[in-house]
C-alpha cells in the first residue's frame, strides 16, 4: 500500500516539476524572443487545444465529426465581443449599430472565454442530440452542415457580429502566452485523467465496437454526446483564444 502511495507521489513531483520548468522556458521566450515567434508558439499552444478537442470526438469516440470549425466561431465571436471595449464596438459597428445590451458591456477576459466555451457547449447538445444518432458520413455531413450554418448565420446577423466586415480591436491580456500555454496544460491533464476514468474507456468501448459496448451496457448515446459536448467546450475554448490572439475574427476565417 506504502509503495502504491510512494509511486503516485513521486509521479505527482515529476508532474509538477515538468509544469515549473515549461512554464519557467515560457518565461524566458516570453522575454528573449521576437514577437513573430511568440505567435507561432502561441497559435501552437491553442492548435493543441484544438487537436485535442477533435481527436476526443473522432479519435477516442470513433464519432466521425466536421463541425469544430463552427465551435470555435461560437466561441470566438462571445470572447471577442464581451470582452471589447465600448469604443472599439462604436468604431467596428459604424453601419449597423451593435445591438443596445451589448453596446456597453466588457467582461474580464477569463469569464468571457469560458462563457465563449460554455455556449459553444450548449451548441454541441444542440447539434449532437439528432446528429449523433448518425454514423458514418451521414454524421460528418450532419456536423459540417451545422458548421456552415453558422458561418451563413454569423455573416448575415450585422448587428450581433458586424456580418461580413468581421471585428476588430480584440484585447488579450499582457503576456499571453501563459493563457494559451496554460489552457494547453490544464485541457493535456484533463484529458489524460477524463481518458483513464470509466468515461473514457466508455468512449474507447463505443469506438472498438458499439454493438459490444452497449451489451456491457454503456448507453450509447449519453457517452457519444458527452464526448461531442466536451470536445466542443474545448473548441470553443481554442477559438476564444485564437480570435482575441489575433485580435480580429471574421466569419470566413470559420470555413
Amino acid at each position: 500500500m506504502s509503495d502504491n502511495k510512494n509511486k503516485k507521489l513521486i509521479k505527482l513531483l515529476i508532474g509538477a516539476g515538468i509544469i515549473v520548468l515549461l512554464f519557467f522556458i515560457l518565461f524566458l521566450c516570453d522575454y528573449f524572443l521576437n514577437t513573430y515567434i511568440v505567435t507561432v508558439l502561441n497559435l501552437g499552444a491553442i492548435y493543441i487545444i484544438l487537436a485535442l478537442s477533435l481527436n476526443l470526438v473522432n479519435g477516442f469516440t470513433g464519432q466521425f465529426s466536421l463541425g469544430h470549425a463552427g465551435f470555435m466561431a461560437v466561441g470566438a465571436y462571445t470572447c471577442g465581443i464581451l470582452t471589447m471595449s465600448p469604443e472599439y464596438k462604436a468604431l467596428n459597428f459604424y453601419i449597423t449599430p451593435i445591438v443596445p445590451f451589448l453596446r456597453n458591456v466588457q467582461w474580464p477576459f477569463l469569464p468571457a472565454l469560458l462563457l465563449g466555451g460554455i455556449i459553444a457547449a450548449i451548441a454541441g447538445i444542440i447539434v449532437g442530440v439528432p446528429a449523433l444518432r448518425l454514423k458514418g458520413d451521414y454524421l460528418a455531413i450532419a456536423t459540417l452542415g451545422f458548421s456552415e450554418i453558422i458561418r451563413v448565420v454569423f455573416t448575415n446577423t450585422r448587428s450581433l457580429t458586424n456580418g461580413s466586415l468581421g471585428i476588430k480591436g480584440l484585447p488579450m491580456p499582457e503576456h499571453p502566452i501563459y493563457w494559451t500555454f496554460g489552457a494547453a496544460v490544464i485541457t493535456v491533464i484533463f484529458m489524460c485523467l477524463l481518458l483513464s476514468s470509466s468515461y473514457g474507456r466508455a468512449f474507447k468501448a463505443i469506438r472498438e465496437d458499439e454493438t459490444a459496448a452497449q451489451a456491457m451496457g454503456i448507453s450509447l448515446f449519453k457517452h457519444k454526446l458527452l464526448s461531442f459536448t466536451i470536445s466542443s467546450f474545448l473548441a470553443g475554448i481554442g477559438g476564444g483564444l485564437l480570435g482575441n490572439l489575433l485580435g480580429t475574427i471574421d466569419p470566413n476565417m470559420f470555413k
